[in-house]
């Protein structure tokens, strides 16, 4: 409970009895665990983009940046041949080597020689509510979405993960709203 909460529950508990008391806070464990499950329920593969943008370790940087800048994504997984997430490559790491590439004047870089290796990957029964904590304190906003062999099955992005969120929101307050129409 925050503060103004305590300050009005305990105002208004100065007012009832013992039982009352115990039944208010029955009442709020139940509400609390009633949310808690139905964020829980919020899945992954219901919000996951089916079709990302993916790479190939042999791809050059040049080829990768217009698959990039085509799909308007701002990174995605690197695949092996067998369509395992092997890496993840941004548009940063793209944009420093293409600056890099430009001053040399040459361009002979693969996806492979710039890709991250320590990609944070979900499985898509993952709770959508639990992966938005994880967006908070690491700094990728997209996840590959891998099935039970580690292969590529989508993504999930910051924005999908605030729409989930976004519409249960809405859900539930169109329930709360209905029963006091």
């Amino acid at each position: 409970m925050t503060r103004n909460n305590q300050l009005s529950y305990f105002s208004l508990t100065e007012h009832l009895s013992l039982w009352q008391i115990t039944k208010l806070q029955t009442k709020l464990k139940l509400n609390n665990a009633k949310r808690d499950r139905a964020m829980n329920s919020i899945k992954v593969k219901d919000y996951m983009t089916h079709r990302a943008v993916s790479f190939s370790v042999h791809m050059t940087v040049s080829e990768a940046s217009e698959r990039l800048l085509i799909s308007h994504q701002t990174g995605g997984p690197v695949l092996d041949e067998h369509k395992h997430v092997v890496g993840f490559l941004s548009e940063q790491d793209c944009l420093e080597r293409m600056l890099e590439d430009t001053y040399q004047n040459e361009s002979h870089y693969k996806v492979v020689d710039i890709m991250r290796t320590d990609v944070l990957a979900i499985d898509e029964d993952h709770s959508v509510l639990d992966l938005a904590q994880t967006m908070l304190t690491n700094k990728p906003k997209i996840y590959p979405v891998v099935d039970s062999s580690k292969r590529l099955i989508g993504v999930i992005t910051r924005s999908d993960v605030l729409r989930a969120i976004d519409q249960h929101h809405h859900a539930i307050y169109e329930q709360g709203h209905r029963r006091f129409v």
